[in-house]
């Protein structure tokens, strides 16, 4: 999306959506949500892809031999489902009562063991419906107190409307489970990256999604595709010495979502094959979750 418009058809439905769906939200019972997300499900599959015919296409392509009883469509269709899903979660955290996502958390050793190591850790989260609030709530329960990189385009739209306002309704309640919310520009990195590098010096925790971004990718193998990848997350581990690690973040059967932080992703060598080996590290550890979880993982529209 063009970040110079003020204005588009994702904003009017933001507009429009936000107080349709806080009656729900507020209600009705979590165990409910997922049914309204699947018959509000073809509302939110335009604002995933521009083009669903192309999209379906790369998802089949990719996986394959893999999940052949399940049809690229009803894949879309479930994520579309999970974006109203969590949109319903994050309405329902501005209740009065304090409500917020069920979580469970596993793997956060390591990022003690990092943190007692002395030179910070980052973490890698995987690009998922629930990689946004869930996690930084996993985040907040494990005592975690993280630095997330973010742009001003996250939440609904990198129009004028969306950055000024719209997104605020997602970040504002996300800022609740983390310190710092460090904003990488539309144009230019260096100045976010250099505070990011200063925070893990002094040994704290930052957050980056893995995906595809705006800057330089690097593809990795991924399933019967290629994963491009943003080699942010690894170049600031290895420039600060921070430990990187790779976390999961998806909604199990019960509604409950489960964060794990996996081990260590290593970064030895010499600095390109290392960074290179670290994002297709990443993008294998990903496979099992995608597979797993395939409506509920959002790389689907960057491959």
């Amino acid at each position: 999306m063009d970040p110079q418009r003020s204005f588009s058809g994702t904003d009017l439905g933001v507009l429009v959506g936000a107080p349709f769906f806080a009656l729900p939200a507020w209600f009705l019972p979590e165990r409910a949500w997922p049914a309204i997300g699947r018959r509000l499900s073809p509302m939110a599959i335009g604002d995933l892809t521009q083009d669903p015919a192309a999209t379906l296409a790369v998802i089949r392509k990719t996986l394959g031999a893999r999940l052949a009883d399940t049809p690229a469509k009803s894949i879309l269709r479930d994520m579309g489902a999970e974006g109203i899903f969590t949109f319903f979660q994050v309405l329902k955290c501005y209740r009065p009562d304090g409500w917020e996502p069920a979580v469970r958390i596993a793997g956060f050793e390591h990022v003690h063991a990092a943190l007692e190591a002395g030179r910070g850790a980052v973490l890698w989260v995987s690009h998922a419906f629930h990689g946004h609030l869930g996690s930084k709530v996993g985040f907040r329960r494990a005592g975690l107190e993280v630095v997330h990189l973010s742009t001003p385009a996250h939440g609904f739209s990198a129009t004028r409307l969306g950055v000024r306002y719209l997104n605020r309704i997602q970040t504002r309640i996300e800022d609740r489970y983390i310190a710092e919310r460090v904003l990488l520009p539309l144009q230019g990195q260096n100045a976010a990256l250099q505070t990011l590098a200063k925070r893990l010096k002094s040994n704290k925790v930052v957050s980056i999604t893995g995906q595809k971004g705006s800057g330089r990718t690097v593809d990795a193998r991924f399933l019967e595709g290629s994963l491009p990848l943003a080699p942010g997350a690894p170049s600031l581990a290895r420039m600060t010495g921070a430990r990187l690690l790779p976390v999961f973040a998806f909604r199990a059967a019960d509604g409950a979502v489960e964060v794990t932080v996996e081990p260590e992703i290593a970064l030895e060598g010499v600095r390109d094959e290392a960074i290179s080996a670290a994002v297709q590290d990443f993008a294998r550890r990903s496979e099992p979750y995608a597979l797993r979880h395939p409506g509920q993982w959002l790389s689907w529209i960057q491959l």
